[in-house]
């Protein structure tokens, strides 16, 4: 039995909410598992697939909901799965992998506000439940609304902003275009009057901030520098005119599982296993400041094969850091 807004009135409606509300739910984890399933287990079948939704999940579905679910994941998500007549089985489109990452993401923050959702009634237990790491990292997070509307309505935002490294705040007239998270902090990433290029703000260091007029400012004319963020790993990508670029790492075995779950960059490619003690991890991407603190921190468990630019940097900034030790 489905409700509809007009049979019960003010309840009715509510009803009605908060069943879309609870399919949209059920639909977001059901898709998640299933691209889950997918990234795990490429080539799989229909049966396979839902095999391990009822074992795994205990998710009891007919083949024509996978189907739909197929669909919502092509027409909502742009992301296409695929029958792989030679593997007769199915596949994630390749060049769909990052949006399955942004998708995933996504879906990481809808449990979370459900989590938190369920939990109001007794905060005191959930608090002893669930250890966020940092909650400093939560500062500014009531400015994504706004920004968020800004970007929708295709307005400018007025803020202030605070620089750690000049120990000051500057005031900023911003044309918002896209927020980006990245270590869980967020960023809003726009054009500033007057300017060129875009740049990038960390929401969490912003003050006092104002929903302001229409811009004029047209989104196509910056794509390109927006597409750049798709080939770095964090914020930082130099300028348009730089060129992705294969990175190829020898990993221990050990690193390899935590790679796998949670790539540095939707490009990773973790070679097969053939029992040797390290693998081959390429990516093709722009090689950044951030990227290069990935494998900073990967430490003794990596090695960079090439482009050997990109060696000769790492290892330089080893024998730095190695030289405090002294």
């Amino acid at each position: 039995m489905y409700f509809t807004p007009t049979s019960f009135g003010e309840v009715g409606m509510y009803l009605y909410k908060t069943k879309q509300i609870m399919a949209t739910y059920e639909l977001f984890k059901r898709l998640e598992i299933i691209l889950d399933i997918l990234t795990r287990y490429p080539n799989s079948t229909k049966s396979q697939i839902m095999q391990r939704l009822v074992e795994i999940h205990d998710i009891h579905k007919a083949s024509r909901t996978l189907e739909r679910d197929f669909k919502s994941l092509r027409e909502e998500f742009q992301i296409n799965v695929t029958y792989n007549s030679s593997e007769k089985g199915y596949v994630i489109d390749d060049e769909h992998k990052e949006r399955v990452q942004s998708l995933i993401k996504f879906v990481e923050l809808v449990h979370v506000g459900e989590i938190f959702k369920q939990g109001l009634d007794d905060f005191d237990e959930l608090r002893d439940v669930i250890d966020i790491d940092d909650s400093s990292n939560f500062k500014g997070i009531g400015h994504l609304k706004d920004i968020l509307l800004a970007i929708k309505k295709k307005q400018k935002i007025h803020f202030e902003h605070e620089s750690y490294f000049r120990d000051s705040s500057k005031s900023y007239i911003i044309t918002p275009l896209r927020i980006k998270e990245y270590l869980n902090r967020w960023y809003v990433i726009g054009v500033p009057d007057g300017a060129a290029e875009i740049r990038t703000f960390g929401v969490d260091r912003i003050n006092v901030i104002k929903i302001g007029e229409v811009s004029k400012v047209k989104r196509s004319k910056f794509q390109k520098q927006l597409d750049q963020f798709a080939k770095i790993v964090g914020l930082t990508y130099g300028n348009v005119n730089n060129k992705p670029e294969k990175v190829v790492l020898k990993v221990e075995e050990n690193q390899l599982k935590y790679l796998s779950s949670l790539p540095l960059h939707f490009s990773q490619v973790i070679a097969p296993y053939e029992g040797a003690t390290h693998r081959e991890v390429t990516y093709y991407i722009i090689p950044n400041y951030e990227f290069e603190l990935e494998v900073l921190k990967m430490h003794s468990m990596v090695e960079v094969i090439s482009p050997a630019w990109l060696r000769e940097s790492v290892i330089t900034k080893l024998a730095e850091g190695l030289k405090n030790y002294k």
